[in-house]
């Protein structure tokens, strides 16, 4: 034998509630549906649990109520609202750049980079022609490059065309890490080829490099006492008869 079916609430009760806040609508709808669930289960519970049924349900109620509490939006948000604004097929087209005495466009934005030093050794020219057109290019090189520039160009200059570089050497005016880099390219090439440079620097007191190549000459060529420079021309001259 079945049970009879209670019979429920009418649903025009929930109709009353479609001009809540969503959060209200919620929260009277799931009212009724528990109010409705207990008078459903009332029928069928002994008087003896009434009262504690009336507390299980006082429970629910109480947890209904504060599970539908508005929502909340952390600080500095905003509910973003849709905006219907008519697209503007102007405001797609890239922006014209016009020149201006701030934003000309420069050459070397145009176009690559130059790369002089790169020219020059990928030219068919032969070792020395590329020496001296490496070193034709320091005027306009940055003074942080000179010295790399002179290194470059020492590599490619072979010990019977050292004259190519000698100026530069005997130049007094160059910087010091240019200085710097011609010492040790002409300390690392031959007797023939170091030692009259060297002599030519040691005998000029007004060059920065003098000093320098003095002590080494005396250093490097032991049987010439001290501070004697004709002494050292001589045997200078000899070594350079006896490499040719």
């Amino acid at each position: 034998m079945s049970l009879p079916t209670p019979k429920l609430f009418n649903p025009i009760w929930l109709t009353h509630t479609k001009n809540l806040p969503e959060y209200g609508n919620l929260f009277c709808v799931r009212i009724l549906f528990l109010f409705q669930d207990s008078c459903r289960l009332m029928k069928f519970v002994s008087p003896s649990f009434h009262k504690p049924f009336r507390c299980f349900l006082t429970v629910f109620v109480f947890l209904a109520f504060t599970s539908c509490r508005p929502p909340t939006l952390p600080p500095g948000d905003s509910v973003p609202h849709p905006t219907h604004a008519i697209p503007n097929p102007e405001l797609r087209l890239p922006p014209h750049l016009v020149p201006s005495p701030t934003n000309k466009l420069s050459s070397l934005e145009t176009s690559e980079a130059a790369d002089p030093i790169g020219d020059v050794l990928s030219a068919d020219l032969t070792l020395g022609e590329t020496t001296t057109r490496l070193l034709s290019l320091l005027p306009t090189t940055p003074a942080d490059d000179k010295s790399f520039l002179v290194q470059i160009a020492g590599n490619y200059c072979p010990d019977e065309e050292y004259w190519r570089i000698l100026p530069l050497l005997l130049d007094r005016s160059q910087p010091d890490d240019v200085r710097d880099e011609l010492i040790r390219d002409i300390l690392r090439r031959s007797d023939a080829v170091r030692l009259r440079p060297l002599y030519r620097l040691a005998i000029d007191p007004s060059h920065p490099l003098s000093t320098e190549a003095r002590e080494y000459l005396f250093s490097y060529l032991q049987d010439v006492p001290e501070n004697d420079f004709n002494a050292l021309a001589r045997v200078i001259e000899k070594a350079q008869k006896e490499n040719q």
